[in-house]
């Protein structure tokens, strides 16, 4: 553990310093980027509390999405200067499911209600540069934090130690060093594709990244923009808590340069 707090502190330190450097490592002026979308995210995996001891699965078709989700958002804000950059990224959802439980041979249900959140924080460097489009190289810093509430009451004994009646929540928050690829490719008529893929570890066994979009430019600032994602992570404690989920669904957002 101390390593891996090593290891995020160095991370931390060379965001900060690439980018308080850049203005005189690179011409040109900064540039920014804001881009906030809506996403209909659903969640698949396991799920289990310190207090009871069953592995839950959680899983949603994608026709499930709209019926279970409370509320899911997220929103990246770039800076940039010639070939160098920080991105920051954060996503939020509320999502509750029923699931069901192998207890006492028979299949239980349990009501799930979730409650996740992540930021990024990355250093990106300009590693393909063109007319037509890009490729970055990105480095930085995940942050999760994920809280669970289960619910259920079994009218017959069952073997210990899974009780009768459980109704309570967890909350747990780890951070992973994650590195990856962003790029964007543009097309005459205004249109653009483009996305991200990253991954990495720390306090988590695995986390990754992935987003596939696909724009239009309205004018020099303003594009709107629709895509797909996927973030995961594979998180567990020593005391018997899991979250080793991923959530992805459809985003719709708008991007404005400045």
């Amino acid at each position: 553990m101390l390593i891996v707090w090593r290891g995020l502190a160095i991370a931390v330190l060379g965001i900060l310093s690439s980018a308080a450097s850049a203005q005189d490592a690179t011409g040109g002026e900064w540039t920014f980027r804001i881009a906030p979308y809506l996403w209909g995210t659903a969640i698949d995996g396991n799920v289990a509390h310190a207090r009871l001891p069953v592995d839950l699965h959680a899983g949603m078709s994608f026709g499930d999405v709209w019926d279970n989700l409370d509320l899911g958002a997220m929103g990246a804000f770039e800076a940039r200067k010639g070939r160098y950059g920080v991105l920051a990224d954060g996503m939020f959802a509320n999502l509750f499911t029923t699931v069901y439980a192998p207890i006492a041979g028979a299949s239980l249900p349990v009501r799930l209600k979730t409650r996740t959140a992540t930021g990024l924080l990355a250093f990106q460097y300009g590693w393909i540069e063109s007319d037509a489009g890009y490729l970055d190289l990105v480095a930085g810093v995940r942050v999760w934090s994920a809280r669970t509430r289960l619910a259920y009451s079994i009218p017959v004994p069952v073997p210990p130690p899974v009780p009768r009646q459980y109704s309570g929540s967890q909350q747990e928050r780890w951070v992973d060093l994650q590195v990856g690829v962003k790029g964007r490719r543009m097309f005459p008529n205004g249109m653009f594709v483009g996305g991200w893929a990253l991954a990495g570890s720390g306090e988590s066994d695995l986390s990754t990244d992935v987003m596939l979009m696909a724009g239009y430019g309205v004018n020099d600032r303003l594009s709107v923009m629709a895509g797909y994602r996927w973030l995961s992570t594979d998180f567990r404690t020593s005391n018997g808590f899991k979250f080793d989920t991923t959530l992805q669904g459809p985003g719709i957002g708008l991007e404005y340069r400045f």
